[in-house]
């Protein structure tokens, strides 16, 4: 039996595989050919075997009816990137990559179902801090008002979990802004978000801690503030890294507002107040650098020493119900308006089913 072959779009071939994050060595590998075989068929497009064009297709996280398509989709806008880092280790993984093409899906459903003129409305709060004085402090303490949030509620909670899914609860409902969690390369990236069109999102890394998840969302906050989307590596920076050491400072001065920091270079007390205030050592620490309760020379000490003590084993991982899986990565708002979305025939099964990463069985369930 002769195995078929099809003619596909070159162009699109190509579009898919940068977007996925491949190089034509390593995709011609996967698939077992030649790589001058695969060169040929972003030329020409012509003579693909329909089998190596499905597992192509697998690996490019792409339907098959993509290559056949006349014209180019759009290549998925990245932030800007911020990250501290060489040009050798900048690209971005397959996993980022990937991650980044889901919450630009998310964004447009969002954005389809809600409505341009709906987000509009969400971020009219935007105008009021524009308005505002630009001192760390004052645009923290305004946000801190805005999410009505006291610094004694935030002491009262019992732990970091707590404390992250409150903040993230309180921004999405307050603010408007979607938040998404997705295990990524810790080293790579620690947070992005972005602002280019309606609805503005901000994405976590779920391999962080909680504490590190918490000021990642504020982070990446005050980028959305700035009106500027953004890749980062927040415990990374350098002082020359200006917007990067803003985003910090405003994040610093929210969560540890000056008039609660206790001044102290015991590694130990350090500890404690960061617990109290549901945040690493490291965030405490900066925040004691920054107003110069502690010098450069022990603050790279200190440093050193709380970086050293982190655990290097991962936790291990335990089985989570899909459906929590999928609330907890997406976010409260955006599965919520999925599942209404649904209930209001304005999308079908599948399309919930495959928003969600649920099977229609169990979007049925909640549905």
């Amino acid at each position: 039996m002769s195995r078929i072959e099809v003619n596909i779009n070159p162009s699109v071939l190509q579009w898919a595989r940068e977007e996925a994050g491949y190089d034509p060595s390593e995709i011609a590998a996967k698939v077992e050919v030649p790589t001058e075989k695969y060169n040929t068929w972003e030329q020409k497009g012509e003579k693909v075997p329909l089998g190596k064009l499905k597992n192509i297709a697998n690996y490019y996280k792409r339907q098959l009816a993509v290559f056949f398509l006349p014209e180019v989709p759009k290549k998925i806008t990245k932030p800007k990137d911020f990250r501290n880092v060489i040009t050798a280790k900048s690209k971005l993984s397959k996993k980022v990559l990937l991650v980044m093409r889901d919450v630009t899906y998310f964004r447009q459903t969002a954005l389809e179902i809600k409505g341009e003129g709906y987000w509009k409305d969400r971020y009219s709060w935007i105008a009021e801090v524009d308005a505002n004085n630009k001192k760390s402090d004052v645009i923290a303490g305004w946000l801190r008002e805005k999410l009505n949030i006291s610094i004694e509620e935030q002491f009262h909670w019992k732990a970091p979990s707590e404390a992250y899914r409150t903040w993230r609860s309180a921004v999405e409902n307050q603010l408007g802004i979607l938040i998404f969690q997705f295990p990524m390369p810790l080293k790579e990236v620690q947070g992005f978000c972005f602002t280019d069109v309606y609805p503005y999102a901000i994405i976590v890394n779920s391999n962080h801690s909680y504490t590190g998840r918490i000021f990642t969302i504020f982070h990446e906050l005050t980028h959305i503030i700035k009106h500027t989307s953004g890749i980062c590596l927040w415990d990374d920076i350098r002082e020359n890294q200006n917007e990067e050491w803003e985003c910090n400072s405003i994040a610093g001065n929210f969560l540890v507002p000056k008039n609660t920091l206790q001044s102290t270079d015991d590694l130990k007390e350090i500890q404690t107040f960061a617990n109290k205030f549901k945040i690493s050592p490291e965030a405490y620490l900066r925040r004691l650098k920054e107003e110069k309760e502690v010098s450069s020379v022990k603050f790279f000490t200190l440093l050193d020493q709380i970086k050293a003590s982190y655990p290097s084993i991962l936790p291990k991982k335990i089985i989570i119900k899909p459906e929590v899986k999928s609330r907890a990565s997406r976010g409260e708002t955006f599965y919520t308006l999925v599942l209404d979305a649904l209930n209001q025939n304005r999308i079908s099964y599948t399309q919930a089913s495959g928003m969600l990463d649920l099977n229609i069985s169990r979007v049925m369930r909640e549905a």
